[in-house]
Parts: structure tokens; sequence; C-alpha cells
């Protein structure tokens, strides 16, 4: 964007959209689960260390586990299963 933004701008940007808002012509849940939709469609997704995003979805599972977004009990299925993958590394030639 070559121009120049200014505080009346997004004051004009912000009054635009509670218009839409108040007229009914944009709906913010509609457009939650949109944004919701279009995140989990480019992160949600795990393939791998090679995909450019695993840096960040690695980072959004620290975040979840920070919350307690994980009972004990299924933490606990993940824990016993990166366990075997450590085990099968280690006795692989």
């Amino acid at each position: 964007m070559s121009e120049h933004l200014t505080k009346r701008d997004a004051v004009a940007a912000a009054m635009s959209i509670a218009e839409d808002i108040t007229s009914g012509t944009l709906d913010p849940a509609a457009l939650e689960h949109q944004v919701a939709d279009t995140c989990r469609a480019l992160v949600g997704t795990v393939v791998g260390p090679d995909d450019p995003l695993f840096g960040l979805q690695v980072d959004v599972a620290r975040g979840v586990l920070a919350v307690g977004g994980l009972h004990a009990d299924e933490l606990a299925e993940w824990t016993a299963v990166a366990r075997r993958r450590a085990d099968t590394a280690l006795s692989e030639p």
C-alpha cells in the first residue's frame, strides 16, 4: 500500500464496520466462524517438521498445554505415544 494511513482513516474504517454490523450486513459471529475456519485450513493439518507452519503449530500446541487445554488422561496417552516413538527411534539401526 503506497498511501499513508492516518488515525482518521482508521476511525473511518472502524465506523464503516460498525455501520455494517448495525445494519445487519455484517454478522460478527459469522465472521468469527469464517476466521476460525480459515485458520483451521491453514494450520489445522499437521504434516511435520518439513511444513513451513510447523513451528507455529508447535507454539500453538505449547500454548494449549499451558492453559490446560488437554485433560490429564489424554495428555498421558500422548506422552505414552511419544515415549513409544522415542523407543522405536532408538531401537532402529
